[in-house]
């Protein structure tokens, strides 16, 4: 019978690899480029063969090792030969899944595939989320279908399927979150005969969800009255949070800067250069950085000054705001799950302020960077100036971002402008 565990390897830092032994014959597969963040030696627990509660993603990388490991046991199980023996039927059978892998396989490819595209700071770029929510609801589906999901191939994916779905979607979940199942499935399938499986062709007529055509005009922002109030207001009189001023200096600072909370969050000392004798923040977006060609440059005012200054004493490992640091993106066991925490807490002491400031809307941060697209552009700041301020285009900052509705200062001029 084989023996299969976890042990521990090297002097040089934290190395895990899978042991396969019987009758003294052992094969070791190094597993530990699969593991995620900084992991010691302390971290690893033998006898229960997995992380303890300190380590750095432990119950991610707890669920990478019982993965990983799975199909060993289970081809265990019945074998009957040498180890090296079910090690090459082991890779037969992978060539065979190669030729016509099941959805589930697929995914899981494509999955990995994201997790190898990264920030400079680690963190991933993009989102694998959104595929991994689809297969939980392809697997409800063949569920309720009386269908075996694991054996499903990537080539029985067929129009029929796709319809099929949605309509279990409208019927069980009434459309709930088909935009999402049917935009990732779109993914699925492109990418699906980009590899030789499939024909989109046949798939052109499905049902797929559509989104409205054209840019989504966004037109709440702020007036001017309504900036003022917000940064000189007596915050206490709305909220007891400890965090008052600085969800007010992190709202002010994207209003300055026109940033999304993402890139704001990310940003640190070494993006900022002197140009021209004028400091300015140069950085890439995060969302669009492999596709952008000119970085956003921001110049740097007093106000932003003052807000750098008052923080970075609390600020670690050079960022400019003490909400990320090294420590924290080691530890979360969410992709990016610190910016989600933080929005979701601002978008929520936002709602608050929004109602003491007089807004007729929801008071989000995504307000703050359509104010100030809004309110350089009727100040006078060039289109295209803005456009590489905030990364992005001239025609979403005229047909998106900006408020002509909110601009009172070209509405002005064109009041005075006739008079005959």
């Amino acid at each position: 019978m084989i023996t299969i565990n976890y042990q521990r390897f090297g002097t040089k830092g934290f190395q895990l690899r899978l042991r396969l032994y019987q009758d003294g014959e052992t094969k070791f597969i190094n597993v530990t480029k699969l593991l995620k963040g900084n992991i010691q030696r302390r971290h690893w627990n033998q006898q229960k063969q997995l992380f303890i509660p300190s380590c750095p993603f432990s119950d991610e990388n707890n669920t990478i090792l019982v993965q990983f490991r799975q199909k060993y046991d289970q081809m265990a199980i019945n074998w009957n030969g040498s180890v090296f023996g079910m090690i090459a039927a082991m890779e037969s059978a992978k060539e065979e899944v190669a030729k016509n892998p099941t959805v589930s396989h697929f995914i899981q490819t494509i999955v990995d595939e994201l997790n190898k595209r990264k920030h400079p700071d680690g963190t991933k770029k993009g989102s694998f989320e959104a595929y991994e929510k689809c297969e939980r609801r392809l697997r409800d589906f063949c569920k309720a279908k009386k269908l075996k999901y694991e054996k499903l191939l990537i080539t029985e994916l067929t129009p029929g399927f796709v319809d099929s779905l949605f309509a279990w979607i409208e019927h069980s979940r009434k459309g709930k979150g088909k935009n999402y199942v049917s935009t990732i499935l779109h993914s699925i399938v492109m990418k699906a005969e980009k590899a030789g499986y499939l024909n989109f062709e046949d798939f052109k007529n499905c049902d797929w969800w559509k989104k409205t055509k054209g840019s989504v005009h966004k037109f709440n922002t702020l007036t001017e009255e309504q900036c003022r109030i917000f940064a000189q207001m007596d915050l206490s009189e709305v909220s007891t949070s400890p965090l008052n001023e600085l969800y007010r200096d992190f709202c002010l600072f994207i209003l300055y800067t026109g940033q999304s909370v993402c890139d704001a969050v990310a940003l640190r000392y070494s993006d900022i250069q002197r140009i021209g004798g004028i400091s300015h923040f140069v950085f890439k977006r995060r969302k669009i950085s492999e596709k952008q060609a000119v970085p956003c440059t921001v110049p740097i005012n007093e106000e932003l000054d003052r807000i750098m200054l008052r923080w970075r004493h609390l600020s670690k490992d050079g960022y400019i705001f003490p909400i990320r640091n090294k420590k924290k993106l080691e530890t979360q066991t969410t992709n990016n799950g610190d910016i989600k925490h933080f929005i979701g807490k601002l978008n929520f002491w936002l709602k608050k302020v929004g109602k003491a400031i007089g807004c007729s809307f929801p008071l989000h941060t995504y307000t703050f960077r359509h104010t100030a697209i809004t309110h350089y552009i009727s100040k006078g700041v060039p289109v295209i100036y803005v456009a590489n301020m905030m990364g992005t285009s001239v025609d979403n900052c005229e047909k998106v971002y900006y408020n002509n509705q909110g601009d009172t200062a070209s509405r002005n001029k064109v009041l005075a402008a006739m008079k005959f």
